[in-house]
């Protein structure tokens, strides 16, 4: 009969997840990262990994003495990077950024900084704070943290809840955020899955990723039939090449790439052609409600993210990252003023300093190849002006000169 099957199949449930549970997985302990678990093994360089996996893998080479936290508006300085060296630009590898590096370099007088891009495509201020919290973990914070943010990392309505997303789940495995269960997967639907796919045992090994970016790129690669061949001037693209170039750079500063990527599949070659595709559809609906619960959700983990920072003796630059007319416009003036006062407020509270580009008259269309992401040019202006900022303010700059470690033998890394 169907009542004693179902409770007959209850009780079965119950005593595999109580024998997997009393089991060493049932109760897996919290390990840090280790270099042990980036072997590049040909398997992986056949099947790839997520984004996170390689992250992790490159903050292995060595202590920065600087960390840029970003989401996919770091591609502008990922391109301008490959202009500098000349040489094609790697996601998967290439997690420095010469382009600073040489800003700061010009400005000190002394030897470069190692400054380390911590950026992945749809990055969230929670995910940002994960990925110190196991970073960081072993090596310590590093003594200088620049935290780009703009409003799609508060207020992105396609995002389920913090804990929903790639990063947040792959690296809170290694250290332990228990304290923020409840604001990760703060709706009753997200705690189910939550303890659905974490809490019971039986369902642990069970992953999901969340995420609109692959959708956001199908919809945009068509929709575009020129470039920029100079300032001012449009020409038709015929070249079939071309057109797959240009799709490839679109693709790779937009950040995408979801799900297992491989070395030499998301590749950034140096000059490439100027671009800019209108992608303000995409963002009134990320921007459709500007209040969500993801606001005040994100806005906390703001707060402790800075505050962690702090009490590791890590001083913080906060960027207001800019944004073009367009993308400003499908924002309110409400919104806008109480966005601005709560990151200003958040800042003080934490000797965070806040930096505000995001109308900043030195950027124009020409810098950006979309309404919010910066192309070389942009991603140029961009890293002079943290270099700037780090060299101008004495607390910042103090961060560098009293850095004890030394880039020299650390890393081998390209420049």
């Amino acid at each position: 009969m169907l009542v004693p099957r179902f409770i007959a199949a209850t009780l079965a449930f119950i005593a595999l997840n109580g024998a997997i549970a009393a089991s060493p997985l049932g109760s897996p302990q919290i390990s840090g990262l280790s270099g042990e678990d980036f072997r590049l093994s040909d398997t992986i360089k056949r099947e790839g990994k997520p984004s996170s996996w390689w992250l992790a893998r490159a903050y292995q080479l060595g202590r920065p003495e600087i960390v840029v936290c970003g989401s996919s508006q770091i591609g502008g300085l990922q391109a301008a990077d490959a202009n500098l060296t000349g040489k094609a630009v790697d996601f998967v590898e290439n997690h420095h950024c010469p382009t600073i590096e040489k800003g700061l370099e010009e400005r000190l007088g002394t030897g470069a900084p190692y400054v380390f891009l911590s950026a992945l495509p749809g990055a969230m201020i929670s995910d940002h704070f994960a990925i110190a919290r196991a970073l960081y973990r072993e090596k310590g914070a590093p003594p200088l943290v620049v935290l780009t943010i703009s409003p799609r990392d508060f207020i992105d309505n396609s995002l389920p809840c913090a804990g929903s997303t790639e990063p947040y789940r792959y690296f809170s495995r290694f250290s332990d955020l228990s304290a923020y269960t409840n604001l990760a997967f703060n709706k009753p639907w997200s705690r189910l899955e939550y303890f659905t796919s974490n809490q019971i045992p039986a369902r642990r090994l069970e992953t999901m990723v969340t995420t609109a970016w692959q959708n956001t790129i199908d919809r945009l690669l068509p929709s575009f039939e020129i470039k920029e061949s100079s300032p001012g001037e449009r020409a038709l693209v015929g070249d079939v090449d071309a057109k797959q170039q240009i799709q490839k750079q679109l693709k790779f500063v937009m950040g995408g790439y979801e799900g297992n990527i491989r070395p030499g599949q998301a590749v950034l070659t140096p000059n490439l052609p100027q671009i800019f595709v209108d992608n303000s559809r995409d963002y009134r609906r990320r921007y459709r409600n500007t209040h969500p619960d993801t606001y005040d959700v994100q806005m906390r983990y703001m707060q402790e993210f800075l505050s962690y920072l702090k009490q590791e003796n890590c001083r913080v630059l906060v960027l207001g990252m800019p944004l073009t007319a367009n993308n400003r416009e499908i924002l309110d003036g409400k919104f806008w003023q109480r966005y601005l006062q709560d990151i200003e407020k958040t800042c003080r509270k934490n000797d965070s300093r806040f930096l505000n580009l995001i109308a900043d008259p030195r950027f124009d269309n020409s810098d950006f190849c979309d309404t919010v992401h910066l192309n070389a040019s942009g991603g140029k202006k961009l890293a002079d002006i943290v270099a700037e900022a780090v060299c101008g303010t004495p607390e910042l700059r103090a961060a560098l000169t009293e850095c004890k470690n030394s880039i020299a033998g650390k890393a081998p890394l390209t420049r």
